[in-house]
């Protein structure tokens, strides 16, 4: 199973993305579209996506996104929230967190749980820009950052 795992993108939907895309089951996106454009590209790829919405995600497009999800893909619970701060304090359930928020590259694995922020796809920082995929072959996972 592969996870297409992206944050940040601001309103930015380029079509080359889509290729880095090809073979994933789910796509996971961690809030700050920005815009309904955009929202409806990723929506219309084909691939069912998880959003949640981030602080610049505004108007009647996204007022139903979520602060924050929990969805059990696989046999694996993904925590999902724009802003590390929205996610919940217990996250004994969790194997997977994701957000997004601060433009910067993070991964690291901490009690058994795993921490991803993605990076920003359309509007890097300090960073360049990027997402990830997360693939799981049996029992591994292997998370790859893919610079755009």
């Amino acid at each position: 199973m592969r996870i297409g795992i992206l944050s940040d993108t601001h309103g930015v939907f380029k079509d080359e993305w889509i290729s880095n895309f090809k073979g994933c089951d789910y796509l996971i996106h961690a809030g700050d579209i920005c815009t309904k454009a955009c929202y409806d590209k990723f929506k219309s790829i084909g691939i069912p996506i998880y959003f949640v919405r981030g602080n610049c995600d505004c108007g009647d497009w996204a007022k139903y996104l979520p602060e924050f999800l929990q969805v059990p893909i696989g046999d694996k619970i993904f925590f999902i929230a724009h802003n590390q701060r929205d996610l919940p304090y217990d996250l004994t359930d969790a194997d997977f967190i994701i957000f997004g928020h601060t433009h910067q590259y993070t991964n690291f694995e901490r009690f058994g749980r795993v921490f991803l922020n993605p990076g920003s796809a359309g509007q890097p920082r300090g960073d360049l820009a990027s997402m990830a995929i997360l693939e799981f072959t049996n029992i591994h996972y292997e998370i790859r950052r893919i610079y755009l």
